[in-house]
């Protein structure tokens, strides 16, 4: 027979011997020159003992991933600057409002119920309950507070008329207990031109008289007893008047809507700064924030 003629069972044998030789050929493979050397020398210069140490094995590449960091932008800071101003703005006119109706109100003061005429004589009593000083009295004369006719810088209704003030002993008291001018310049030391007339009208302020509050200093303009009597008199027989000052301010109410509205007013006025200077600032973050986005960041992560 044959032998180049391949039976059925002949066939089946060849199969099989391909089949061992093949496996035997798979088994008895020698290791590849790559796997003993390794990984080649550029890539055993890209590993470090930090990618070690984070898990890298050879055959792990690297990909860079890129994240934005654009941070807070100028939105916010002008935001906030804006309410801040608003706020502000709110406090001034607050303290403004409050202010101009103290001053409204002591405009609207008036003299009338606490006028006493005395004469050309009569006594005073300085009476300070509290301790705290009192705004003592006015002294008028009829006449007009802004007739000069000779320009002498003296109120014509004062000229050639002599005024005193006594104490109990009889003793000048002038220059402990009173102001006394009747000059015209309102700028000048010791003058009354520049004292409130509130409703006074026909009349010349022509003394201050036991003024006792006490200034920034802790001093006080006058030197009045608790309980002294006081003799004031003029040498022309001219009928004075005196006011109250003290009791027209706190009967009037006055003084408690002074320290309720200056209350107000203070505080509003300091949250009024306080709100403008927080604007201001925030305004100048957010001005450095324009155009100031961060530059974006890379990442590097190794993947398998």
């Amino acid at each position: 027979m044959d032998d180049n003629i391949m039976t059925p069972w002949g066939a089946m044998v060849k199969a099989v011997n391909d089949d061992c030789e093949d496996e035997e050929d798979s088994t008895t493979n020698e290791p590849s020159e790559a796997d003993v050397a390794g990984p080649s020398p550029d890539l055993e210069q890209q590993i470090t003992p930090e990618m070690v140490a984070a898990g890298y094995q050879p055959g792990m590449t690297t990909q860079k991933i890129t994240i934005g960091d654009e941070g807070k932008g100028p939105k916010v800071p002008m935001i906030v600057a804006a309410v801040l101003v608003v706020i502000g703005l709110v406090g001034f006119g607050v303290g403004a409002a409050v202010g101009a109706s103290i001053e409204d109100t002591f405009n609207r003061l008036s003299t009338v119920d606490y006028t006493t005429a005395i004469g050309d004589s009569g006594e005073l009593t300085h009476d300070d309950e509290d301790g705290l000083g009192e705004e003592g009295w006015y002294l008028l004369i009829p006449g007009d507070p802004k007739a000069d006719e000779n320009k002498n810088g003296i109120v014509d209704a004062c000229e050639e008329v002599n005024f005193a003030v006594l104490d109990e002993d009889g003793d000048d008291a002038i220059g402990r207990v009173a102001r006394i001018s009747c000059s015209t310049d309102v700028n000048e030391d010791g003058t009354n031109a520049a004292e409130p007339y509130f409703d006074i009208e026909g009349h010349v302020i022509v003394a201050r008289i036991c003024y006792t509050l006490q200034d920034e200093a802790g001093g006080t303009e006058h030197r009045c007893q608790v309980g002294e009597v006081l003799t004031v008199s003029n040498d022309a027989g001219i009928n004075m008047s005196v006011v109250d000052i003290d009791a027209m301010y706190i009967e009037s109410g006055f003084v408690e809507e002074l320290v309720a509205k200056g209350g107000i007013s203070v505080m509003s006025f300091a949250a009024g700064c306080c709100s403008a200077c927080g604007g201001v600032i925030a305004l100048i973050v957010g001005l450095t924030r324009l155009g100031g986005k961060k530059p974006d960041q890379q990442y590097q992560f190794q993947i398998q």
